[in-house]
């Protein structure tokens, strides 16, 4: 049984009233969708307030205030403050941490398709695959119309839209947090979504293999490994361990559930296992984590936690009942499904 602290990667239902293609608004930490979480939508991510550390697809790494970032859809991701920049004293709290906006792949093929002048967005859309990290100086100078767009109506909201993207797209130094990953997926993006999709409504299941998803999508094992590795830069394994790890990395930050009870939650049969691989991708055992929160790994915002990881990753074995239903949350309240504009 997982404990109660435990949750499954949730897919986040994007909700947009009807006239809109895309959604910018700001938030508390903690919020429903702070913890790690994946959505089909692409999303540019501005951390306002606090320092800590983030996860995005395969990577992890330190932050601080106008850390700027925009991911690719299904990317799993989700940033976790340190406790010291609470704004209470009873509970963390920090007010407006995040500015988000979000939009969907048919926007953005709308907008380059209707728009000539968007073009170069295509660059960046593309590159979003792998999760682009901007430059100190585009954040700063991006977050003013990220804010006013979240209040923005009318011409106005896609006006803003169109200055923040053209002003990323002028960003030199920007630079990708998973460079192995091809940003170019052409037909095969879709066949990729649907299978990291699988892995993240499944990662925490016991009973979950590589030779499972490639049965799935039709594929020998052989084939769907070779397809698996090219696209993502890393075995089908070392990425289901990796979002097992960065979950495990939440709950050590954030809760007090032993580190056994996480070891299951997560889909580990052996405790041993859990702490190699654990080791292996943060560079510190579990305890070693909980009890640092972070503060003591000596690495400067915007680098990893680790080097490259490298060796053989443990495969789980125990058999076990698999993953639960996943919660599926609108956050407006609106019931009503993200829509594209047609520009």
């Amino acid at each position: 049984m997982k404990s109660a602290a435990m949750k499954d990667l949730i897919r986040e239902v994007i909700v947009a009233p009807l006239d809109r293609g895309f959604l910018a608004f700001s938030h508390d930490y903690p919020y429903s969708y702070t913890g790690w979480h994946y959505h089909p939508e692409y999303e540019l991510h501005l951390i306002q307030r606090s320092s800590g550390s983030f996860f995005v697809g395969t990577y992890a790494g330190r932050f601080e205030p106008g850390n700027l970032v925009l991911m690719g859809p299904n990317m799993p991701h989700m940033w976790v403050s340190d406790n010291s920049f609470s704004e209470r004293e009873d509970r963390l709290f920090i007010h407006d941490r995040d500015m988000a906006l979000q939009f969907s792949g048919t926007f953005a093929e709308r907008c380059l398709q209707v728009f000539a002048d968007a073009a170069p967005f295509g660059k960046l859309f593309e590159q979003s695959h792998s999760g682009i990290e901007f430059s100190a100086a585009v954040s700063a100078e991006v977050a003013g119309p990220l804010r006013r767009l979240a209040v923005a109506e009318g011409p106005e909201k896609l006006a803003l839209f169109f200055t923040v993207f053209a002003t990323l797209v002028g960003d030199e130094n920007r630079r990708l947090l998973c460079p192995g990953l091809p940003t170019d997926l052409g037909p095969r993006s879709a066949r990729l979504n649907s299978v990291l999709q699988y892995i993240a409504e499944n990662y925490n299941n016991p009973n979950l293999t590589c030779g499972m998803i490639a049965e799935r999508e039709g594929m020998p094992l052989s084939t769907f490994s070779r397809f698996f590795e090219k696209n993502l830069n890393c075995s089908c394994l070392e990425y289901i361990n990796r979002l097992r790890i960065y979950k495990a990395c939440q709950l050590l930050m954030e809760t007090q559930v032993p580190i056994t009870s996480i070891c299951y939650d997560i889909g580990y049969d052996v405790l041993s296992t859990f702490n190699r691989n654990f080791a292996r991708f943060i560079g510190v055992s579990p305890s070693d984590f909980r009890h640092q929160r972070g503060l003591k790994w000596r690495i400067e915002p915007g680098m990893p936690l680790s080097a490259a990881a490298g060796g053989k990753v443990d495969e789980p074995r125990r058999p076990a009942p698999s993953a639960g239903a996943h919660s599926l949350e609108d956050r407006a309240g609106t019931g009503r499904p993200f829509q594209a504009l047609t520009p």
